[in-house]
């Protein structure tokens, strides 16, 4: 993923120096003294001068640093690089002739520790010397602000994104739900009307399914048996309607008890085949449903038997039911892991989908 530097430095995270934490840079600052004034002070024998130099040397590295971070940097990447780099050049000038003075009038000796040798005196050397300090000084601090920055911004892109799957998933359950019970609804009018002794199964079997979507589909994985108790119960429903002119066999291979499975991913494809395939063939109508489950791999395979019409069988089967859990699939699983593959074989219509699990 990557994140263009006019994002990084337009996100108010970036032009807030709390976007790390307080306590952080004070540790920080107090490490980098005491390492510098350590490696100094072996440097030169004088642990004692060192501590003063830096005493003096460090509210100027500070303050270039965060004028460098949070007003001369953005700039830069705002298309201002004359502004930029005539910021850079005055703040270092004045930052030269800051540190040059106090040095020279605190300390009345050699100008420890940028440059060694004795002198009070600007020379050529001392500037160069003095100069490319402070620049690395800023360089150094800027790119660990950067690198938390560039680490924030992409937690929050992919966080952003995380919101916008789930609530993708959560409209895409939400458009089997209705249309379960819709069509659920239908039979128990139906059955109603005639007064069917049917009717309370019916009733009980539509409770347990609407527990399900209600209540356990928001579950980020639930058990493969979990998910087969429901197919089930939805495959009693629409046999009521059938009685035994439709003949449906469910064969299931396999551990559903530990495998885990993300909720309402095969029910439409059971779906499918009640609504195109049995509705519109009734006579010697069947269904059969293959479920197979092994460590690395679910594939799930529904044959339908079908009359053939004037509208293509595509075009029939491959509705709103097909393209939700293609979608759903992508976005939990990834292209590369699944695989769903419809087609007919003379009356007789196959779809077939295959998972690779995540071993985790």
């Amino acid at each position: 993923m990557s994140i263009s530097k006019s994002v990084l430095f337009s996100n108010p995270t970036y032009n807030k120096i709390s976007s790390i934490p307080i306590h952080a840079q004070i540790y920080f600052w107090l490490a980098y003294f005491a390492f510098n004034v350590t490696r100094w002070g072996l440097f030169y024998q004088d642990y004692a001068y060192s501590l003063k130099s830096n005493l003096i040397g460090f509210p100027i590295h500070i303050i270039l640093c965060y004028l460098f971070i949070f007003i001369f940097l953005p700039k830069l990447f705002q298309g201002k690089a004359f502004e930029f780099f005539s910021l850079i050049t005055l703040s270092l000038s004045i930052a030269f002739l800051l540190k040059f003075q106090l040095t020279v009038s605190l300390l009345n000796e050699d100008l420890l520790p940028e440059y060694a040798g004795i002198t009070s005196n600007i020379t050529f050397d001392y500037i160069i010397q003095t100069v490319l300090g402070e620049v690395y000084v800023i360089t150094f601090v800027s790119c660990i602000k950067l690198v938390i920055d560039w680490t924030k911004q992409k937690e929050l892109l992919l966080n952003s994104n995380k919101v916008l799957l789930e609530n993708e998933l959560k409209y895409l359950r939400s458009q089997i739900q209705p249309h379960f019970f819709f069509n659920t609804l239908n039979n128990l009018y139906s059955l109603t009307i005639d007064k069917s002794d049917k009717a309370p199964d019916l009733i009980l079997k539509l409770s347990d399914l609407m527990k399900y979507f209600l209540y356990e589909t928001g579950k980020e994985y639930q058990t493969l048996r979990n998910e087969i108790k429901h197919i089930k119960d939805y495959i009693y429903i629409e046999k009521l309607r059938y009685n035994e002119e439709l003949k449906v066999t469910f064969n299931v291979r396999g551990a559903v008890k530990k495998t885990m499975i993300r909720p309402l991913l095969l029910i439409p494809l059971v779906e499918n085949a009640f609504k195109h395939g049995a509705r519109n063939s009734k006579k010697n109508s069947y269904i059969t449903i293959d479920l197979k489950i092994d460590s690395s791999e679910i594939n799930f395979k529904v044959e339908n038997s079908f009359l053939k019409s004037t509208k293509p069988i595509k075009a029939q089967i491959g509705g709103i039911g097909l393209a939700n859990i293609k979608k759903r699939l992508e976005i939990n699983y990834g292209k590369e892991n699944f695989s769903l593959d419809t087609y007919e074989e003379k009356n007789k219509y196959i779809a077939e989908l295959k998972v690779k699990l995540k071993n985790d």
